[in-house]
């Protein structure tokens, strides 16, 4: 069975349910053309794009969280700030993924 076939399969399965979304025609083509170039209808470019955008919200109480006092010299050096930030998150990083 071809990739197509299987998803739209997949597709009846799941019993979509049908909803409306209101957006700016300048939005309403660019889903359009963004769908063509992927290959996809509209509809499934934005389950596509809604599911992974919610994967990526946290729920309250699934979360951690990470209190970062920046040091004010870092304020408008942009470099300074990185370089400081890029060490912060290592450290975070290490922390958060060690074995208690």
């Amino acid at each position: 069975m071809s990739d197509k076939k299987l998803k739209d399969k997949k597709l009846k399965d799941k019993k979509l349910r049908v909803m409306s979304i209101s957006v700016e025609p300048e939005m309403q083509e660019l889903l359009k053309n963004s769908a063509k170039k992927a290959g996809k209808n509209v509809s499934s470019l934005i389950r596509d794009l809604v599911e992974n955008h919610l994967a990526l919200i946290v729920n309250e109480g699934e979360e951690i969280p990470v209190i970062i006092k920046v040091p004010v010299y870092l304020k408008e050096d942009e470099e300074g700030l990185k370089e400081w930030l890029a060490a912060k998150t290592q450290a975070i990083i290490k922390r958060l993924c060690a074995d208690e």
